[in-house]
Parts: structure tokens; sequence; C-alpha cells
């Protein structure tokens, strides 16, 4: 039996049991301690219970973990004037040499270096321009990802693995944007997953073609005789093409295996995963979810041949 009003959504998230309470509590435990308004991740992690990934995955930012406490978001100003260029640009280089990378993130830097990215921001205009006054290469940053790029993104990596992505996956370099793209463009990996769910569910279909009702015209077919045979008139309500947020529905709905023989990418990366027609578009076929089903290559390359 096939479901049409189907409701999608996230894995339950497991995180360790924390709360985000919890990681706050200890953040502001330490701030506490050490008897400062301003906490670097680098101060947090030497004192703190749980690492700076968490942080991110959660809050998108470190400057987020603090605005939320209420705690400074840089070091005082007085501070901040006893430093130099060259203190910074020092202790970028030595950022660079503990990863052992010939250029470093803004990122990166923002989880390993002594200042704020946003004092950085303010002295030098940019990152590019710091990494240009300290010699390295630029990161090559893409500034200009739209939202709905991310979310093909994770569409189409979520189709290879065959499940839900992880932090794990992004950091294993699986996608071509950085985990810390997504974090920040939507505050975080799950609100990035929340969000892409939410996109594949909308009535709003941007990439469909327009409705509309298809009428072939009666195809008339010539025999060895010259008397004429008229094919079938199918009439529809939908185009053959099967726009990305369907198929996303119907491999869902299929747990992302083939409904033949039970093949997933998630068991073998090497299965490659189609939406089929259940009654052919040629033969009347809607494309509509419950004519929809997953084959793999081989069992659909197998139907075509029947």
């Amino acid at each position: 039996m096939i479901l049409l009003n189907m409701e999608y959504k996230l894995n339950e998230y497991h995180g360790n049991g924390l709360t985000d309470d919890e990681l706050l509590k200890d953040v502001k435990h330490v701030a506490d301690i050490l008897g400062d308004t301003y906490l670097s991740i680098t101060k947090y992690k030497k004192h703190g219970k749980y690492g700076e990934t968490v942080f991110f995955t959660r809050f998108g930012s470190w400057i987020n973990v603090l605005k939320t406490l209420g705690l400074r978001t840089e070091k005082m100003n007085t501070e901040m004037q006893r430093i130099s260029d060259n203190d910074i640009i020092s202790d970028l280089l030595s950022v660079k040499k503990q990863l052992s990378k010939e250029t470093i993130t803004s990122r990166e830097y923002s989880v390993y270096g002594k200042y704020s990215f946003q004092t950085i921001k303010v002295r030098f205009g940019s990152w590019a321009k710091v990494l240009e006054k300290a010699g390295l290469e630029k990161t090559g940053f893409i500034e200009k990802i739209n939202d709905e790029d991310l979310l093909k993104e994770i569409h189409r990596i979520w189709i290879l693995l065959g499940r839900q992505p992880t932090t794990t996956d992004m950091k294993n370099g699986i996608s071509k944007y950085y985990l810390s793209t997504f974090s920040r463009r939507f505050g975080g990996w799950r609100n990035a997953l929340q969000y892409f769910l939410e996109w594949i569910n909308s009535e709003k279909q941007s990439d469909d073609i327009e409705d509309y009702t298809l009428d072939n015209d009666v195809k008339e077919i010539i025999k060895e005789d010259d008397t004429k045979i008229h094919t079938n008139k199918y009439r529809r309500n939908t185009p053959r093409n099967i726009n990305l947020r369907l198929r996303f529905k119907v491999l869902l709905r299929d747990n992302f295996r083939c409904c033949s023989c039970g093949a997933s990418p998630a068991k073998n990366a090497e299965i490659e995963l189609h939406i089929d027609h259940i009654i052919s578009w040629s033969k009347g076929g809607e494309t509509v979810i419950d004519n929809l089903q997953t084959l793999c290559s081989k069992c659909n390359l197998g139907k075509s041949n029947m």
C-alpha cells in the first residue's frame, strides 16, 4: 500500500545525549573559573569538557555560543590595541605550522588561533588580505553560493549515501562545500537538514515544468498494404521528467533500496538507484508518487529488456 501524504522527518539526534543547556552551562562554568567575560575556544578546550565540533554543529560558531551566554565576542579593546599586525600574522603562521598545512581557513584559525576573526577583519579588511600579508595562498572560499546550491548538494549526498548524511560524512570530503559553509548559512548542520526537508516538502516546485495537459496527436502507422492503424491516444496531466523533489520523496519512501532486489548504496557504494515509472510513461503512466518506484540500475535495465 502506497501512502500519498507522507511526512518526512530527521533522524533522532543523539549528540551524546547532551542538551544545549548542558553545553552552555559548561562554557559558563569555565568562564567563571577563569574570571574573564571573553573566553576563546582555545582556552575552553584546555579547561572544558567537550570538543569544539559539537559547539560548531549545534550553534554554528563559537561567537554564537558567546553571544548566547552574554559573554564578550572579542577581547577587551585595551588589550586589542596592544596587539600589532605582526602579532596576528605571527600567530597565523603558528597555527599553519601546528596544522601542517600550506594555508588555513578562517574557520581553522577561529578554532586554534589567539585572536577573533572580527578583530582580524577590522585590522586587515578581509581574510584574503591577512593571508596575503602572511605570504600564504588564498583558501579559495566560494562567497557566492546560494541556498539552492547548498540544498541540492545535501540532496546529492543523501542519495549517494542512501541515508541521512552526518557531520562526519561532510568532514570526510564527500561534499564540494565545507561543513562550515552549511553551518554559517543555516545556523548549524541539523538546521541545514531541517531546512532541506522543508524545501523538499514545499508545495512550490521551482524545478518543475509548469502544470499542463498533454494531448498526443493520434499517430498513424502505415502498414505494408497501405492500410492505417491508429495508436492509443493518451491524455496526461504530468510531464515525463521526474523533478529532484519527487525523486527524493520516492527514494525516501522506499528507504533508498531497490524495490526489486533490495540493493542499497548504504550497504554497497557501487549501487546506483534509478526512479522508474511502474506503468510506463509511454503507455499512459503519470509521473506521480504512486506510479513511481526505486530500482537499482541492474534491475531497471532488466525491466527495460523484458
